[in-house]
């Protein structure tokens, strides 16, 4: 789902003119509490089809859900997807900026990645793996740099005070541990499997840790992102907001304060880009509230735009990949 998300919003986007810009060289939280600089014990990197389909069990995103269960790691994706990952990027919008800033193979191919680590590394050491591999392979280098442009800031209508689609996530371990071990309380074994195992109260839809869109009856679209925090949730929504809601292609400032797990769901009419034809005998469409009004209504959650301070990453160098 992720490579397909990535390809409609390079669709959609264009790429904002910074206003002014600072170097930005704090290191992230996560990656000092991972550990520094990291090295897988043995790796491989190939180039596969862009249609190609291979076995994963590692999700080359900015989220915390854990599939990997100890092992051989295998991914399979584009250039700019390992570098979301490697770098835990959160903001969507900052998806097609890399994107643009890649020469044109590297923005056409996809890559498979077999690599051993030492031990049991969490998600965010790994990140720091397939950072050191990248430019191992690609002579990869970054910098970010904080500039003043336009976004949304995220925050609650009633301060403190969530609306019933925004709960605190239960403290079930059930996206941030293998699901094999959340599930069961034991340790991990066996491989991964694709989708969390876990009972579900009858017609109820299943427990998926990343954001997933679901059809409703109604005609309306249900969103729902599972144990993510706010900086994660805001980092999402233009993911779904800006090819069905009427959003436009900007970061998204997290402003509510609430810290910790959260699960958002919402129920909104996806906006249409074609004008209804008319027609007296056609029924009615569906009718519900927009993407922004149902954040609004069912969350609690308002976005507002003006311009602030948004760390944006700059490519310094790429190579075509070297030899294994």
């Amino acid at each position: 789902m992720g490579h397909k998300l990535l390809r409609l919003m390079l669709a959609v986007t264009s790429i904002a003119t910074p206003v002014a810009f600072d170097q930005a060289p704090s290191v992230p939280r996560w990656e000092t509490a991972a550990g520094g600089r990291l090295e897988f014990e043995a790796a491989s990197v190939r180039p596969s089809g862009p249609d190609s389909w291979a076995s994963s069990n590692l999700d080359l995103d900015a989220s915390d859900y854990f599939r990997y269960t100890g092992g051989l790691v295998t991914a399979n994706g584009s250039l700019t997807n390992y570098i979301l990952f490697a770098y835990k990027i959160e903001d969507a919008s900052e998806y097609p900026r890399i994107q643009a800033q890649l020469p044109k193979w590297a923005q056409e191919r996809q890559f498979y990645l077999e690599a051993r680590p030492d031990g049991s590394p969490t998600k965010d050491q790994l990140r720091l793996m397939v950072r050191s591999l990248l430019g191992e392979r690609f002579r990869f280098t970054l910098h970010t740099e904080t500039r003043q442009l336009p976004a949304y800031v995220l925050t609650l209508e009633k301060p403190g005070i969530p609306g019933p689609g925004l709960q605190a996530h239960p403290e079930d371990g059930l996206c941030t541990k293998p699901f094999e071990a959340a599930a069961s309380g034991s340790p991990a074994s066996g491989p991964p499997a694709s989708s969390p195992p876990a009972s579900k109260p009858p017609g109820s839809k299943p427990p998926m840790c990343e954001l997933v869109l679901w059809p409703e009856k109604n005609g309306l679209t249900q969103m729902r992102i599972m144990a993510h925090t706010m900086a994660q949730i805001a980092g999402e929504l233009t993911t779904v907001g800006v090819p069905m809601g009427g959003m436009d292609m900007l970061p998204v400032l997290d402003e509510t304060g609430l810290t910790g797990g959260f699960d958002l769901t919402v129920d909104f009419l996806r906006e249409s880009r074609k004008p209804r034809p008319p027609d007296a005998d056609s029924e009615p469409g569906p009718t519900g509230p927009a993407f922004m009004e149902a954040l609004r209504k069912q969350a609690g959650l308002k976005l507002t735009k003006q311009t602030g301070p948004i760390t944006t990453f700059v490519i310094d160098r790429v190579e075509p990949l070297s030899e294994n």
